[in-house]
């Protein structure tokens, strides 16, 4: 079973390496492995050609962001298994064998996910487990761990390209469109990758930008005709960002007396599930340079 990976990448030579030896250290004897670098001007391209023997496809042009780069890069993908890598993550040892069997056992599965172990700016570790409800959440709720997730060919190709006017969540979108195709998931308890969170890479540090593109995919694909989507967004405009959901709030007694009758009002409008489901804290915190993890 012939697995695609591709590693997006700019400017990230100070974790490339570590990316691309976890790819070659898999063992895994049918793997392509693709590299879409966006141009980059740093100490990645002294890193890309010390490895260039080992990649079957290398890219090294301008893209227009990441979800471009990763499209240049599927584009020479001929596996039967798609994913793809962030320069800054890995993959754990045997990860690849993992997955490969879980499609074996599970052959009308189109995707499989796994744990991922999380490791934050101040290196504490948390293990993600895999939701085997995914699919009924991820129009609200992003619990897909995009580093140890997999999908089948055929299913990239009936889904297309990513959507390049997302910066973070191109994934995210993804997952979601999978979800309508009708894709069936299966989960695995194996740790497949690493994902690792800085001060300044992308998952760690932009929360305004999160909120924005999480109120597009709750728009586009949430309950409620996509209204829930404004309802997160006064939230976090009003609440959130103001200091309610700290923990303590650190909010003014007025505005948490205004929180508390708000959420009174939306619990009898849209119900506790949908209500509570709410969960962009962590961007608020990177919004307001607090610790977010």
């Amino acid at each position: 079973m012939r697995i695609s990976i591709v590693i997006p990448n700019f400017n990230s030579g100070e974790v490339l390496e570590r990316a691309i030896r976890s790819l070659l250290n898999q063992d895994y004897p049918d793997l392509q492995l693709i590299v879409a670098d966006g141009g980059s001007r740093d100490v990645s391209r002294e890193i890309l050609e010390r490895y260039r023997a080992a990649f079957d496809v290398l890219i090294s042009e301008k893209d227009a962001g990441q979800a471009d780069g990763l499209n240049k890069g599927f584009a020479h993908a001929n596996g039967e298994i798609y994913g793809w890598l962030c320069a800054d993550d890995e993959l754990m040892p045997g990860a690849l064998s993992q997955v490969a069997e879980v499609f074996r056992r599970h052959p009308e599965a189109d995707v499989v996910t796994g744990y991922c172990a999380r490791i934050y700016p101040d290196g504490s570790p948390y293990h993600s487990p895999p939701d085997p409800q995914a699919w009924e959440k991820i129009h609200i709720l992003d619990v897909i761990e995009q580093p140890s997730t997999f999908w089948k060919a055929d299913l990239h190709r009936k889904l297309g390209r990513l959507d390049t006017s997302y910066h973070l969540a191109f994934d995210w979108d993804l997952w979601c469109r999978m979800r309508l195709a009708g894709a069936r998931l299966a989960t695995t308890e194996a740790v497949l990758s690493r994902y690792h969170f800085s001060a300044t890479n992308k998952s760690g540090s932009a929360g305004e930008l999160f909120a924005r593109e999480a109120f597009r995919i709750i728009r586009k694909y949430g309950p409620l005709g996509g209204r829930l989507a404004y309802i997160f967004r006064f939230l976090y405009r009003h609440f959130d960002l103001k200091g309610c959901y700290d923990q303590p709030p650190t909010a003014s007694r007025a505005r948490l007396l205004a929180w508390g009758a708000v959420l009174h009002g939306l619990r009898a409008l849209i119900g506790e599930e949908l209500l509570y489901r709410y969960n962009w804290h962590f961007a608020s915190c990177q919004q307001r340079n607090l610790k977010w993890w």
